[in-house]
């Protein structure tokens, strides 16, 4: 049996998988260039996680809630056209046979429904589920930077990989995922190789890191990888069921910035003011780029989970923590002993090869979801449909 036999035994896995780890990879290297700025930031005597993160929260409502309301608009504009040309096809007054082949074969089609989209939102989309999404999330964020307070650094990154086994319980109850042993394997090969490159690191540092109370810092980051993998599964939740990632981002970001908001003033109203005098222009310039790393990557997080779920993004996002060690070497201080590089270049082969083990097992999405309307599939064979349409009936509504 050969090395691609081997790794593939059921050949190559869907193209919109594979496309989606790649994209987690991008969210990887976003996140990775936040963790730099943040690490800098602190450096500098600047401790901001709840302004860190409600940034992030305005850029996403600034950006997306807009977009999100010109889109309900066009949608509101297209459900009245098409229900005027539904209602003059009953009635006779049809304008050309493009038009009412246009509106009348999709009609007795079982499987292209241009009007399913304005039926009645799901639940996985309603307001409060929304809000409920924001609020885990912001939570989560706050909680994974207070966890440095009082853990090591070792701790926080390690006990963050809980993520991977929270979405994959939480994705197998709510959405019905079916997981491979290999996807299992794939996951724990990828963990096992940043223990090494955490570990090892740890190690030659033999800096008494542990923090002031170990116990509460692990426990924050467990309540932190809990969150995580939470929001991600809420998400992927709400695509399935046929939200776009405008939709989405809008309410995480619109939610959020409120949530994110109350946080600032109850824990740190004061403490905005004062990153001028204690981190500089220089502290201001990284708490921007922190932001928009962070505002890029959550707007790459929805297209991910489309592609290939919570699960697979948070394995794909262990790679974030080999780039911030490079970034760590670049800006902060370089290897400083051999064995690190060794630690360096095993770590990355082993995630490399866990990522590819995963990548390889397939989407987990049990097959009666895929062939639903509503799956990370509908997408593609919506676009499909739409062209054989225009194909058969000559033309768009007007």
């Amino acid at each position: 049996m050969g090395l691609f036999e081997l790794v593939f035994p059921s050949g190559l896995p869907d193209k919109r998988w594979t496309q989606g780890f790649v994209l987690a990879q991008g969210t990887a290297l976003l996140s990775a260039s936040s963790a730099v700025a943040s690490t800098a930031l602190v450096e500098r005597g600047a401790n901001l996680p709840a302004w860190q993160s409600f940034f992030i929260y305005i850029l996403l409502a600034a950006f997306y809630v807009p977009s999100h309301w010109r889109a309900l608009a066009r949608d509101r504009d297209r459900r009245a056209r098409a229900e005027a040309f539904a209602s003059d096809a009953t009635s006779g007054e049809i304008d050309d046979d493009g038009a009412s082949q246009a509106v009348a074969r999709p009609s007795g089609s079982a499987s292209f429904s241009p009007w399913g989209r304005w039926e009645e939102t799901p639940v996985t989309r309603s307001p409060a589920r929304y809000a409920t999404l924001a609020l885990i999330d912001t939570q989560a964020n706050y909680l994974i930077v207070k966890a440095f307070q009082y853990t090591s650094l070792t701790s926080v990154t390690l006990l963050d990989c809980a993520a991977i086994p929270f979405s994959i319980a939480l994705s197998r109850a709510a959405l019905g995922g079916v997981y491979s042993r290999r996807h299992l394997f794939g996951g724990a090969t990828s963990v096992a190789g940043l223990a090494v490159l955490v570990l090892t690191d740890a190690y030659l540092r033999g800096a008494n890191d542990s923090g002031s109370n170990p116990a509460l810092g692990d426990f924050l980051v467990l309540l932190a990888a809990f969150g995580y993998a939470s929001s991600n599964v809420l998400q992927e939740a709400a695509l399935l069921d046929g939200a776009s990632t405008v939709e989405v981002l809008a309410h995480v970001g619109g939610f959020g910035a409120i949530f994110s908001g109350m946080q600032c003033i109850a824990l740190e109203r004061e403490s905005l003011g004062r990153l001028h005098a204690t981190a500089g222009v220089a502290g201001i310039a990284e708490l921007m780029v922190f932001a928009v790393s962070l505002f890029a990557m959550y707007s790459l997080v929805p297209e991910v989970l489309r592609r290939c779920g919570a699960a697979a993004f948070n394995v794909g996002m262990l790679s974030s923590d080999v780039w911030a060690f490079i970034a760590r070497v670049m800006f902060f201080g370089g290897f400083g002993d051999v064995r690190a590089v060794v630690a360096f270049f095993a770590s990355f082969i082993i995630v490399s090869a866990g990522l590819v083990v995963y990548a390889a097992a397939g989407d987990p999405l049990p097959p009666e979801r895929k062939n639903q309307a509503s799956s990370r599939y509908a997408a593609l064979d919506e676009d499909m449909n739409i062209t054989d349409l225009e194909d058969q009936g000559g033309g768009r509504l007007r």
